[in-house]
């Protein structure tokens, strides 16, 4: 099961985030809140951008009020002033320009006296109450620059405004209507100033106090003591108090909030260069860590994921720092702050604290490389090196080795392994009792691959047994029958079994697919993208328009970033694709349809035993990185061996697996829709096969543009002209 967060994340929606597409991705990260600026949002818009998120996402609303703040009314887009320059203040209502503008709230002008201080924005301009007449507020520039529309203004000395304007008062009470039941008090000066708000709300809402303001800072006592949550807002708060000081003022701030057991929240300019930039500066991943060990509960971002270009992509940094701080409360190593890949994907499967290491390759010296020439050995086929691989990469985790007899009984009684975890698939060296016939428990024996007669693994045994064909092959397969490919493979090889755990050698020289990547690789690549919501979508066939419906909607449905195409290359059944064929086909449909896609080969092998092989596959993935899993009704299935409920049945049967499945129906080709449509019966709809796919282009005809892409169909027909082979002889 995932573990609880343990700092929240406050999230600002804006023009960049404020759609279904990005408020659905940001709640499948698990943000906590998210904040409606009223000082950004008109009153007419607040109840359409509560029902927008509320229809996209269950995450809760809230309404951040605009508060006991000053700031100029709307300005003229080049309005500039400079110093020395005389400039008239009005409460009037007016379209500003760069010598006459308006202030809000209009009862900031009883305030305005002669020698009064006047601050525009962060290190803008600076005014000065020259004096007061009928026409307004004469001042003069002290420091010129540029004027926008509805900037924050400081004054000095600090006016008493009252804590909520005429505005929040309406939109709390358009919040309360659709179900709003927090409130974070922009301004909040006093405890009377929580009061207030707190009689508009009720004792069931959550108020969140913003301290961001000398007087706020003074009573910050007393505000606790009214509270449920305080929020300490940086940026306004550096409009009165030196910038050097507001370190050490935070922590002061927090103690105080911790001492009291009132959650704290720390907000403003958090990752202000991921508003542009897809990455954080060393100094914003500094100032996030040294926040939470300060004491912080929450982290809010607010442009950042308001305006900025990768909201998505910032709310992950923060909810990665928030994870390395978690473990780190834990005590870590040196060298755990050295691996690669983002906290954010599912930790391999069965991993345990600290994880037991993986069977790396030997170096050339080690002595365990140097004695194997002594070791008896044994040939190994295709497949069983291929587990070997997949062993040693950690593809087949928690699995270190082959399968004892304690393990494959497990997991073909139970679907887990002797320490509970779940395993559906047997991973078996399996061969004839004459072969095996010398090797007794306690001895290492060496496993040669047979295309090359190198070593490629030591395998220390722990267990010899014998087992019963047909009983294992019901069993695992759900039949005996020979007819079953995976069934007949299986029953061909013999009924003596050693288990045990590898150690590595390396792989065999032998040609492969540059598309090979290890988790370590899909992780890191993962990384770069900066995806940490993927769909994995596994193949043995070219890509037809089911698949391209299935592909073309599977990362929304699970709100992810991208897909991870990984088609299985290793040996299949006579007509099946070749591997050239399946990842050709593949690279012209991500180019013309599917940009957020990762292509890699999967170098095993088919199975085919359906349900338990849909769960393998998916915790294969797992440890690739990916956080979804798609699945079709007969998802390595074969023949009519399995139904079509068999897949989803047990994976509800084994609960959370660490990865998220995500089921498809059968998909046909509507020309009433004049497009792919997914359903349960294929009513008036064609038929997409693969079978018909592969007939046609034995056939040498092109299959039609409605079952698959003409320019894969065209490039298939192109290659088999060429000479080179389509399908497995």
């Amino acid at each position: 099961m995932p573990v609880r967060r343990i700092v929240s994340v406050l999230c600002t929606l804006g023009p960049s985030s404020l759609n279904r597409g990005t408020i659905e991705r940001l709640q499948s990260r698990g943000v906590d809140l998210f904040r409606i600026n009223l000082s950004h949002t008109p009153l007419d818009r607040v109840a359409e951008t509560i029902r927008t998120i509320q229809s996209f996402s269950n995450v809760p609303v809230c309404l951040d009020t605009e508060g006991a703040q000053v700031r100029t009314g709307t300005m003229a887009a080049d309005a500039e002033v400079h110093d020395r320059q005389h400039v008239v203040l009005t409460a009037e209502s007016i379209a500003g320009n760069a010598g006459r503008f308006t202030l809000t709230p209009p009862s900031v002008f009883e305030n305005l006296k002669p020698n009064t201080l006047i601050g525009v924005d962060f290190d803008g301009v600076v005014l000065l109450v020259l004096q007061a007449n009928a026409d307004g507020v004469d001042t003069v520039v002290l420091n010129g620059g540029r004027i926008g529309s509805n900037k924050a203004v400081t004054v000095d000395p600090a006016p008493v405004l009252p804590p909520l304007s005429a505005k929040d008062i309406q939109a709390v009470k358009i919040g309360l209507e659709y179900g709003v039941r927090h409130f974070a008090l922009s301004f909040a000066n006093s405890a009377e100033d929580v009061k207030q708000l707190r009689e508009l709300v009720g004792p069931d809402s959550t108020i969140i106090s913003k301290i961001e303001s000398k007087r706020g800072v003074r009573n910050i006592d007393a505000i606790l003591t009214e509270t449920d949550e305080i929020l300490i807002d940086r940026g306004d708060l550096s409009r009165e108090v030196p910038l050097e000081n507001l370190p050490f003022l935070q922590k002061a701030i927090i103690r105080k909030a911790n001492i009291a057991k009132v959650p704290v929240n720390v907000a403003t300019n958090l990752l202000e260069s991921m508003i542009v930039n897809r990455k954080p500066t060393r100094a914003e991943l500094n100032d996030i860590v040294n926040t939470m060990l300060d004491g912080a509960n929450g982290l809010v971002l607010a442009a950042e994921t308001a305006i900025g270009s990768h909201p998505v992509r910032t709310v992950d940094i923060v909810l990665g720092l928030i994870e390395r701080y978690r473990r780190s409360l834990e005590g870590f190593r040196i060298a755990d702050l050295l691996d690669g890949g983002s906290v954010l994907l599912p930790s391999p499967h069965g991993e345990a604290s600290p994880p037991v290491p993986l069977p790396v390759a030997l170096s050339q010296d080690s002595a365990a490389r140097r004695h194997s020439s002594r070791y008896p050995s044994i040939e190994i086929d295709l497949e069983t090196a291929m587990d070997v691989e997949q062993i040693a990469h950690g593809v087949y985790s928690p699995l270190r080795g082959f399968m004892t007899r304690d393990e494959l009984e497990g997991v073909l009684d139970r679907h887990r392994l002797p320490d509970g975890q779940i395993w559906t698939m047997p991973i078996v060296l399996q061969g004839k009792s004459q072969e095996f016939a010398a090797f007794q428990p306690g001895q290492s024996i060496r496993l040669i691959d047979q295309r090359t007669g190198e070593s490629t693994a030591i395998l220390h045994l722990e267990d010899k047994y014998e087992i019963e064909l047909e009983n294992v092959a019901k069993r695992w397969f759900g039949t005996a029958d020979r007819a079953h490919p995976g069934v007949a493979r299986f029953m061909s090889k013999g009924v003596t079994l050693l288990g045990g755990p590898i150690e590595y050698l390396g792989p065999a020289s032998v040609a492969r697919s540059p598309y090979q990547l290890t988790p370590q690789q899909t992780r890191m690549v993962f990384d770069i993208k900066g995806w940490t919501k993927i769909v994995a979508f596994h193949t043995r066939n070219v890509p037809h328009r089911g698949h391209e419906h299935v592909i073309a909607n599977a990362c929304e449905r699970a709100s992810a970033d991208g897909i991870f195409i990984h088609p299985v290359i290793g040996p299949k059944k006579v007509g099946d694709f070749t591997q050239q064929a399946v990842m050709g086909a593949y690279e012209r449909l991500i180019s013309a349809r599917v940009p957020n896609a990762l292509l890699a080969a999967f170098s095993t092998y088919s199975r085919y035993c359906g349900p338990r092989e849909a769960v393998f596959t998916a915790l294969c993935r797992k440890n690739f990185g990916c956080t979804h899993f798609v699945l079709g009704r007969d998802h390595t299935g074969v023949g009519g061996f399995y139904t079509a409920n068999q897949n989803r049945d047990l994976f509800e049967e084994l609960g959370d697996i660490g990865i998220t499945p995500v089921f498809f129906d059968s998909v046909h080709f509507s020309d009433e829709a004049d497009d792919t449509i997914e359903s349960a019966t294929l009513g008036d709809g064609r038929a997409i096969s693969g079978t018909a796919v592969r007939d046609l282009l034995v056939q040498g005809q092109a299959v039609p543009d409605w079952c698959m892409r003409s320019d894969i169909s065209n490039w298939l027909l192109e290659m088999q002209g060429s000479g080179q082979p389509l399908f497995i002889d």
